[in-house]
């Protein structure tokens, strides 16, 4: 006979398995110091990248002026300036990241643990339905050897 409540816990962990948990089941493979570390460290790739990419952006957009005052500016001054603006946009960028890749994997872990315990239950429905059928073999055998 069909277990009700297995169809709807089986269905249930299907469904979480397909849609949003298969994000969180990835999240959840690391512990929270490897995932943090990992996505900071492609943070970082990325903010380095992107301020390459605008700092060029810049100096095409400006190249009439760069050319003109070249031999005028502070080279070493516009420097410390890049520099600054690159330790300030890295370390703003990081921080937004942390916040936000800290709140996923709370999220992620609490969604998983509800998942885990789904999976238990069904477990838990398994062991019992082994036990009855195991149990009803027993007498089975204990009949059948009662009439021989």
């Amino acid at each position: 006979m069909i277990n009700e409540e297995k169809v709807i816990l089986m269905t249930k962990a299907s469904l979480y398995e397909g849609k949003k948990g298969r994000k969180e089941l990835k999240i959840i493979r690391y512990f929270r110091h490897d995932y943090m570390s990992l996505q900071m460290l492609s943070g970082w790739f990325f903010v380095t990248i992107s301020f390459l990419m605008c700092c060029v952006l810049w100096g095409v957009c400006n190249m009439e002026y760069l050319l003109d005052n070249i031999h005028r500016m502070d080279l070493k001054n516009f420097g410390i300036t890049v520099l600054l603006l690159y330790v300030a946009a890295v370390t703003v960028y990081l921080c937004i990241l942390y916040g936000v890749c800290s709140w996923r994997y709370y999220k992620a872990r609490k969604s998983v643990g509800s998942y885990a315990q789904a999976l238990k239950k069904i477990s838990d429905i398994y062991v019992k339905e082994e036990k009855g059928s195991m149990t009803g073999r027993r007498m089975e055998e204990k009949e059948h050897d009662s009439f021989t």
